[in-house]
């Protein structure tokens, strides 16, 4: 068993999710010192969104047997928020020596880390300066979700992040394939690539003077190297990519450079 270390677990698919209570099980079975604080509601798709326009409502419950020992609160708000109460607030003498985000239902690659509530997760952490990793489930081609796979495949990525630490200012994220063990590849160090949804709205009836409309979409691979964070999660591998804060594009930034504005 691995040395004992203090990990603080979050997600955006809510307290009820498999993902989650797959993820604290398998830590507990490390040893592992864990507490939990996770959106009331799903969360998916709300970026880093945060609550600052009405009060953050939250309420200490209980995980189901075997879990209910996890101190554990339920946050009326984002991922993003409960990463940053439960630092400051609701564990203030637990100092994280990880966060984890997951394990979401769904992939979380190429662009649609943007929208991420997982990610966002996982880099409020890093905001706080802290080592973080954001954990997905690709969409199972048979509907069923291995989610305590997913768990027992994400443990030992989890265990190198605590052994090795993590570079100032960064996270990993990792997407782990929805199939049977195996069928997968093994672990692979990945880039973040530009697939990622097409996205259009439906409308819907109206409902009074209102127009209604839901939005749909669906998945475009834009990218074919293997070493991509997409095209690795398809062709069966573990994808682990390294991802940061900065937002900043060096191509974009030495062709605005020539501009005569800036000369």
């Amino acid at each position: 068993m691995s040395a004992t270390k203090r990990i603080l677990i979050t997600n955006d698919d809510g307290l009820s999710s498999p993902g989650l209570t797959s993820l604290v099980r398998e830590l507990l079975t490390a040893g592992h010192d864990l507490r939990v604080a996770a959106p009331a509601q799903e969360q998916s798709g709300v970026g880093h969104a945060i609550t600052l326009h009405e009060p953050l409502y939250v309420e200490e419950v209980k995980l189901p047997a075997p879990l209910e020992g996890v101190p554990t609160y339920r946050v009326e708000g984002t991922p993003a928020d409960c990463v940053k109460i439960a630092i400051t607030n609701l564990f203030p003498d637990f100092q994280p020596d990880l966060v984890l985000s997951g394990i979401n239902r769904g992939p979380n690659v190429g662009m649609n880390v943007l929208y991420s509530g997982t990610v966002a997760g996982a880099l409020e952490a890093c905001i706080c300066e802290l080592p973080a990793l954001a954990l997905s489930l690709d969409v199972p081609p048979d509907g069923i979700w291995h989610f305590a796979l997913a768990a027992e495949i994400a443990r030992p990525v989890i265990e190198a992040a605590l052994a090795h630490g993590l570079p100032k200012w960064s996270i990993l994220n990792v997407n782990i394939p929805n199939r049977p063990q195996a069928q997968i590849k093994g672990v692979r160090l990945t880039k973040h690539g530009s697939s990622g949804f097409k996205e259009y709205y439906i409308e819907e009836n109206r409902s009074g003077a209102r127009r209604r409309f839901r939005l749909e979409g669906e998945m475009i691979f834009r990218d074919d190297d293997e070493s991509i964070d997409a095209v690795a999660l398809r062709q069966g591998w573990v994808s682990v990519t390294p991802l940061g804060l900065c937002l900043e594009n060096p191509q974009a930034r030495a062709h605005v450079a020539g501009w005569k504005l800036f000369s």
